[in-house]
């Protein structure tokens, strides 16, 4: 079953499509707002484990729908109960939102002759495409996107507007006198499914590819670093800057400004609070912050005990 904007699902179909439970009585949906703003056909969401405030507002709000887990009373309210309300809140705003970018070229985009398109590809205005690079099918590049010499992209990625990649990496020895630019020879290689932000820059690589992995996400104003590697499904919030040759296992997720020394590894699942600053190895798994970054926990109760004795 698909819909779009304007064309009503009732809560039994909307309970199939997110594979959840339907509760009350039946109500139709035409949109997915918050707590706030919801009218009696929107949907919303309560958080799994919430706050008794945010169920509070849930019970106040006048959405006619609610996604909620097993352990909210909400008083007999149309509701599905399934087990991730965020998650389903987000499937059925696609369905009300399908993503369907018009492929095609934009007049004043410069692709070079060599470049390889496939299927799908959309280049928005102003778009800069040079010397032998490939897009894989039903990529989408916003305006002013610049993707230099020789990158290669997946399928199915979206690149949104003023992003850079393959720029030289910051690449220079010093000589005594002076700094020895290095030749950036290398490229960027990125997977499928991969949805970089404005205003990201991502560093080609010294000899060797600077890779980002499948299914990655890079938030706005995002800096990497020549020969970083990224394995799948990581987070990068805004402003995380990777400096050169970090290695970022799959499923890490970095905070807002969080950000690596060069040469480092952050293990698989990591996580960095924003504006840590990671001057060592991460073992996986385990969540950091401060400066530089240690155990979170560690961390927290030193500024606790800090605060206190100011």
């Amino acid at each position: 079953m698909t819909s779009a904007v304007g064309t009503p699902l009732s809560s039994a179909e909307i309970a199939e499509q997110v594979v959840g439970v339907a509760e009350g009585d039946s109500v139709m949906i035409d949109g997915v707002a918050d707590l706030a703003s919801a009218t009696a056909s929107q949907a919303s969401f309560v958080v799994a484990g919430a706050s008794a405030k945010r169920v509070t507002e849930a019970l106040e709000s006048q959405a006619g729908l609610l996604f909620a887990d097993a352990d909210v009373e909400l008083g007999g309210r149309p509701c599905i109960r399934v087990e991730n309300p965020a998650l389903a809140a987000a499937l059925l705003s696609q369905l009300f939102h399908p993503w369907s970018p018009k492929s095609g070229i934009h007049p004043t985009a410069f692709v070079h002759p060599s470049a390889v398109l496939k299927e799908g590809v959309s280049v928005g205005p102003h778009c800069t495409i040079f010397a032998d690079v490939h897009v894989g099918a039903g990529t989408s590049l916003a305006a002013g996107v610049v993707l230099e010499q020789g990158v290669q992209l997946g399928k199915a990625c979206v690149v949104e507007s003023n992003t850079v990649i393959g720029s030289n990496g910051f690449g220079f020895v010093w000589s005594g006198k002076r700094h020895e630019r290095v030749p950036q020879t290398g490229t960027v290689v990125i997977g499928d499914s991969v949805f970089i932000g404005a205003g990201a820059t991502i560093d080609r690589g010294t000899y060797g590819p600077t890779v980002i992995g499948d299914g990655c996400i890079l938030d706005n104003q995002v800096q990497i670093g020549h020969n970083c590697q990224l394995g799948r499904f990581v987070v990068l919030c805004a402003q995380v800057g990777l400096s050169g040759s970090t290695v970022v296992g799959d499923g890490a997720v970095f905070g807002g400004k969080a950000s690596t020394t060069g040469h480092l590894t952050i293990g698989a699942g990591a996580r960095l609070a924003g504006a840590a600053v990671a001057t060592k190895d991460i073992p996986a798994g385990l969540t950091v912050g401060g400066y530089p970054a240690w155990d979170l926990r560690k961390e927290l109760k030193a500024q606790a005990r800090l605060r206190k004795d100011l």
